[in-house]
């Protein structure tokens, strides 16, 4: 909603150039009998850009004129062939900027006047049927979009309207992941549960263990077979003395051994 009027430099030889601008709206032209206003910061400018969005804040028809001057020569008034009204302004989409904060969204809109709102879409991800609309004007921005499912996505989209129901465009849909935070009052919450857990494994461990071995001996004892103790090892007094039974001769291994002894010299 910015209205520029935009020109030609004048190609003469004079120099400098200075150019004026006036406009007539409805008011100046049936309240005041057709007198022309002078545009604020539009009067002997050397460029060749005047923004009249101040001035043509109505939905009349404004009628503009220019004229240049160069050394007390002034030229005629020159007009756009046509009237101008806003209500043809190509509207375009709005400079939105979104930042997830917490289970809410933050929604700021750059260049919002008072004649220009925006029209914000959001929805949860998968429902845009369901979508829901909010009306933001210079005052609400920026908009804080609250209330949010932690965990979830949520998406967003806006346009530029006027007072006329008139819009632009939609905006490219961002959307932002709303992130499970841990509230701080129940930050023992996790470590607790923890806790309990190992305690409960173990104790199902031993309870099962003693299950095993008190009543699953059978089992037990074809896992881990016994063996009995040989007599040696149970009776310790007993003469363990090494006994050859009657009858029996004790011989005794020998090597023949051959003595050779030496001649006389």
């Amino acid at each position: 909603m910015k209205h520029w009027l935009k020109w030609r430099p004048l190609q003469a030889p004079c120099h400098p150039i200075s150019y004026s601008v006036q406009y007539q709206g409805y008011f100046e032209l049936y309240i005041k009998n057709g007198s022309w206003e002078d545009a604020p910061y539009c009067q002997n400018m050397d460029g060749v850009v005047c923004d009249l969005t101040a001035s043509l804040g109505s939905d009349s028809d404004y009628n503009v004129r220019l004229r240049a001057e160069c050394r007390g020569q002034v030229s005629d008034w020159a007009s756009p062939a046509a009237p101008f009204n806003r209500r043809e302004t190509n509207l375009t989409v709005p400079k939105m900027n979104a930042a997830v904060s917490g289970d809410s969204i933050q929604v700021a809109f750059t260049d919002l006047t008072e004649t220009v709102d925006v029209i914000l879409k959001h929805w949860r991800k998968g429902l845009e049927q369901e979508a829901s609309t909010q009306h933001i004007t210079m005052e609400r921005s920026p908009f804080h979009l609250g209330g949010l499912q932690e965990g979830a996505t949520y998406c967003l989209s806006a346009q530029t309207a006027l007072h006329n129901n008139k819009r632009s465009v939609t905006t490219e849909t961002q959307c932002f992941n709303i992130a499970v935070s841990i509230d701080p009052a129940h930050s023992w919450l996790k470590p607790t549960v923890v806790c309990v857990a190992l305690v409960i494994v173990t104790g199902l461990g031993l309870a099962a263990f003693w299950c095993v071995t008190k009543c699953c001996p059978t089992l037990l004892n074809t896992c881990w077979p016994k063996e009995p103790l040989p007599d040696a090892l149970l009776h310790r007094e007993a003469d363990t003395r090494l006994r050859f039974a009657p009858g029996e001769e004790l011989h005794e291994l020998c090597q023949p051994v051959l003595v050779l002894i030496p001649d006389p010299v």
